[in-house]
């Protein structure tokens, strides 16, 4: 699905960093018992046998410090099909069920095709850092919701839920006596520095758990998915209406794997969350220092990065990314925000960068410099930039700022997706000397490269009119970020405007 259905839709071009599955080769051990599995050639009906339950309760045992018993342990054909049975059979149609967004589509999907209704409790994004919004959920509530279903760690947003999180969301279902089911597939996929917290640690009743080996380990593709469930009533709730599709046949080599798995695979998933957080802090670096416009958050778990790209402008980023940049990513809108996209960062680091790289070649081929005159069109965006910078901003007179030589300058206007950013003027004030002006970037873009930029670009254009000279008069705050790009103080500062000022100059090396 990940390379080869994309690869049909779209093109052999395209680079698909989108579903949830990693582009690594399985554990060896894994792949050889499933080897030995096909050497007896009879694949008949197959039942769940102690070892299986047993690999399933040594793993809760050993990875996240939860006992459980086997009899809690239910079978189902996949994570999301258990959500849908789960919502069928604990709740009522018209019944009100809660879910995160931004949050893992399907969640949507079990709720609203089975004709309950969804209650939106958004997470709250604070310091690039994104929370639960408690009180938000609490005031939501009332006597038809009846289930929270709950991500953790969370897909998309990567937050690895912290002690104090869990127990006062557990609270808050058990003052109101709500079902919490908690996804938990990507448990195993957490970093340095965070530990995964499994909801079966807190004496509720009503809580579900759903999980499977086949994000950890790389195997989707095999049918391996289970509930643990400690309250009996919800447990045979559960069992009676898997029972009435007749899913109760076990797939063998869904089976195999997972007694693989969880039995002889644990330094091969060390190496592989070694792996992953390269591939992680390599993207987070790559993003904030070449496309500054766009923010992601460093998750603590999954390998997924929820991106930001409201900056740049467009209706559909994901579609912007497909067409300019030949990447496939997530669609943010089927998450619950548009202006989002979801990036699988499980690939080699070949594919990654090369993606990576793409994605800003389509990012730089949106910026736009224009050389402008008095009476062009855009002009009327360099005032009204010079009037929110000098004018809103620091209180400088509209007088002073537009002090009748505009005429006689040269125009600079720097736009990136369409939108005005920064702008700047020159006029020629000897044979080879030309003096720069009004450099303003607006406050939302400061900070993100782009005062470098213009001026990078201003100084290309009047080097080839035959500058031998650069000269401007820098606010006195300011003067550390041309001296970065290679001008040099000449004299005492001065006052101008009601600020203080330096002039700076700059020769133009032949």
């Amino acid at each position: 699905m990940k390379w080869d259905m994309i690869a049909k839709l779209y093109g052999e071009d395209v680079l698909p960093l989108w579903v949830a599955d990693m582009d690594f080769a399985c554990c060896p051990l894994l792949v050889e018992r499933l080897r030995k599995r096909v050497e007896h050639p009879v694949f008949g009906y197959s039942f769940r046998d102690d070892e299986y339950y047993q690999a399933i309760i040594d793993w809760y045992s050993r990875r996240y410090g939860v006992t459980i018993l086997r009899e809690w342990i239910v079978d189902g054909p996949g994570v999301v099909p258990m959500l849908a049975f789960l919502v069928n059979s604990l709740t009522q149609p018209g019944d009100k069920i809660v879910i995160q967004p931004p949050v893992y589509p399907p969640f949507f999907h079990v709720v609203s095709e089975n004709g309950r209704r969804i209650v939106e409790n958004r997470l709250k994004k604070i310091d690039n850092f994104y929370v639960m919004d408690l009180e938000d959920l609490e005031s939501k509530i009332d006597e038809r919701t009846k289930m929270i279903i709950f991500s953790n760690p969370h897909n998309p947003v990567g937050r690895v839920w912290k002690h104090e999180e869990l127990e006062k969301l557990v609270e808050l279902a058990r003052k109101h006596n709500i079902v919490i089911i908690s996804d938990e597939i990507h448990a195993d996929l957490v970093y340095s520095k965070y530990k995964f917290i499994s909801l079966l640690n807190y004496e509720y009743e009503k809580i579900i758990v759903l999980n499977s080996p086949g994000k950890t380990f790389n195997i989707p593709g095999l049918t391996n998915s289970y509930g643990i469930i400690r309250n009996k009533y919800l447990r045979n709730s559960y069992k009676s209406i898997l029972n009435s599709f007749e899913l109760n046949v076990a797939n063998i080599f869904g089976m195999e794997a997972l007694k693989a798995a969880y039995k002889e695979c644990d330094d091969w998933l060390e190496k592989l969350l070694k792996t992953l957080e390269e591939n992680r802090d390599y993207a987070v670096e790559f993003i904030r220092r070449e496309m500054p416009l766009l923010d992601c958050t460093v998750p603590e778990g999954t390998y997924l990065l929820w991106i930001n790209c409201s900056k740049m402008n467009l209706a559909n980023p994901q579609k912007f990314f497909l067409e300019k940049a030949r990447v496939y990513l997530n669609n943010g809108r089927d998450f619950g925000d548009p202006n989002f996209v979801r990036l699988n960062f499980a690939t080699s680091m070949d594919v990654l960068s090369e993606a990576l790289n793409r994605m800003k070649r389509a990012y730089d081929e949106q910026m736009q410099f224009d050389v402008l005159e008095f009476n062009s069109n855009d002009f009327e965006h360099c005032l009204k930039i010079r009037e929110k910078v000098f004018v809103c901003e620091q209180n400088i007179s509209k007088n002073v700022d537009v002090d009748g030589k505009d005429p006689e300058a040269l125009h600079f206007l720097l736009k990136h997706f369409s939108n005005p950013i920064a702008t700047a003027r020159a006029r020629k004030i000897e044979q080879d000397t030309y003096k720069i002006e009004r450099v303003a970037v607006l406050k939302d873009y400061r900070g993100l490269g782009y005062g470098k930029i213009i001026m990078k670009k201003i100084e290309e254009f009047l080097t080839k009119q035959g500058a031998k000279k650069l000269v401007l008069n820098s606010q006195l705050t300011v003067a550390g970020f041309y001296e970065k790009i290679g001008y040099e103080r000449v004299g005492a500062p001065f006052e101008e405007a009601s600020f203080m000022h330096i002039r700076m100059e700059k020769r133009i090396k032949p």
